[in-house]
């Protein structure tokens, strides 16, 4: 392009010594055109050359005119028009050379944007955005400082070495001038930019800097606001992908709940038609009918146990809770009288009590206290198949003021830590082998915490595979 222009001017030359006489003063005029040709496509450095070859090579004519008509407007016309190309290469120049640094920056700015809205660590995008506005604004150091909260910050130079913190005390070979500019978006400050250039920086760069410093201070932001929106997203979706697991394992749980209730319905159900029918169709001695009736009262009362404890479940879910009755109880009474109906039906099992008569007073539904330690019992039992210790406790609970506790400990199988958020969930069993043949519906410790729920407690769990569990109901005194 630069030679081009200098073609141009070539021409324009052989046409004005062609042409001779009156012609020449407007002629020189043309000098005009390659310099503003060269402006245009290489700036002040194109505009420059041409303009002054141009001015060079007007010169060979107009200075022996001068000598030959001496002082004269055809002389002033000449110099003028000697130095207009230079002028006019620079001027032009200089806009064209704003108007590319402008669009450089706008280039530089929107591959700033897309590096802060990439993936990655933050330090590394930060790497490549300061090499970015090196290259901008055409410097030779900066470091970029951004605040990340609590004290820390996040750093990043180029070149990778530069520390200004560093190199600020010492004296260097060539002088340099250094320019700290605040990134603050109305906010407050945010970090900073830190611009170095040897010997001098420009008051262009320095308009260019504190440009550039906003604009970065917008895209930080934007990106930190991305940033947000991308961990949001990323929990939301987390905590539905939790629900929906948590659905379907609910789910799952309802469908294994029908199809034990179906079979723990059906075991009394069958055995009341069995007995039932055998008192109706057959003469049956007295003792052996006597019996008989004693098999159909127990499974009758352990089909009004199951009936009773979905309906009470049912109240529960639903927000109603049971209907209490609170009197004053004897708790040791209460648990005299299940450690004697347990111990003789698990001969396998050793029951240790050692309470009695140092119980304390408790007002609470008798009911609802016995059923809740009735189900810890059972579990107690059907959790450690192997036999071992069941050993009941209560007493004034010292770490819980104004709360009395009862205790369950067994020796079993124990529970794993990651499955016992669920154990108080309706329809939840435990699998284990051990006790995968074990009868129950997975819903007597969700209807325990009900319970003492409805009187204001709690119930809380310790447990260890293979060493067994401890949990212990807390209700107000």
């Amino acid at each position: 392009m630069i030679f081009g222009a200098l073609g141009l001017v070539a021409l324009i030359a052989l046409a004005v010594r062609l042409a001779g006489g009156d012609q020449v003063s407007s002629l020189h005029h043309l000098y005009l055109l390659p310099a503003l040709w060269a402006a245009l496509a290489r700036g002040v450095t194109g505009g420059c050359l041409v303009g002054l070859v141009g001015g060079l090579v007007q010169a060979l004519s107009i200075f022996p005119l001068i000598e030959r008509a001496g002082p004269s407007w055809s002389a002033v016309d000449g110099i003028v028009s000697l130095s207009t190309p230079l002028t006019l290469g620079l001027a032009v120049g200089r806009l064209v050379d704003q108007s590319h640094g402008r669009g450089a920056q706008l280039d530089a700015l929107l591959d700033i944007q897309r590096s802060l809205a990439g993936q990655g660590p933050l330090g590394q995008r930060l790497a490549v955005v300061a090499e970015l506005t090196r290259r901008a604004l055409g410097v030779d150091r900066v470091r970029l400082v951004l605040e990340s909260g609590g004290g820390d910050h996040v750093a990043a130079s180029a070149p990778e070495d530069f520390r200004p913190a560093e190199t600020l005390p010492k004296v260097a070979a060539t002088p340099c001038r250094r320019l700290v500019l605040p990134l603050d978006a109305g906010q407050g400050p945010a970090g900073a930019l830190i611009v170095e250039k040897d010997w001098d920086l420009s008051t262009a760069t320095r308009s260019a800097a504190s440009a550039l410093a906003l604009h970065l201070t917008l895209a930080i932001e934007n990106a930190r606001l991305t940033e947000r929106q991308r961990h949001f997203a990323h929990e939301l979706e987390e905590k539905v992908a939790g629900a929906t697991r948590r659905l379907r394992e609910l789910d799952q749980a309802k469908n294994e709940f029908l199809t034990i209730a179906s079979h723990e319905l059906r075991t009394p159900l069958t055995a009341l038609q069995g007995f039932s029918e055998l008192l109706l169709t057959r003469e049956v001695p007295p003792d052996r009918a006597r019996r008989y009736l004693g098999h159909v009262h127990m499974e009758s009362k352990r089909l009004g146990r199951i009936v009773g404890d979905l309906l009470d479940l049912s109240r529960i879910e639903s927000g109603r809770g049971p209907d209490l009755q609170r009197v004053p109880l004897d708790l040791g009474e209460i648990i005299e009288a299940n450690l004697e109906i347990f111990a003789p039906q698990h001969p396998r099992h050793h029951f240790d009590w050692s309470g009695a008569g140092s119980a304390p007073p408790l007002c609470a539904d008798r009911d609802a206290v016995d059923r809740m330690l009735k189900n810890l019992l059972s579990n107690a039992i059907k959790y450690s198949p192997r036999g071992g210790r069941v050993r009941v406790e209560t007493g004034i609970a010292f770490d819980k003021p104004g709360m009395v506790e009862l205790s369950v400990e067994d020796d079993g199988v124990g529970i794993a830590a990651e499955a016992l958020p669920r154990i108080f969930d309706p329809y939840v069993r435990v699998s284990n082998p051990e006790t995968a043949a074990a009868p129950g519906l997975g819903l007597g410790l969700s209807l325990v915490r009900g319970l003492a729920h409805a009187h204001g407690g709690t119930i809380e769990v310790e447990s260890l595979p293979g060493k067994g569990s401890r949990f212990r109901v807390l209700l107000p005194g």
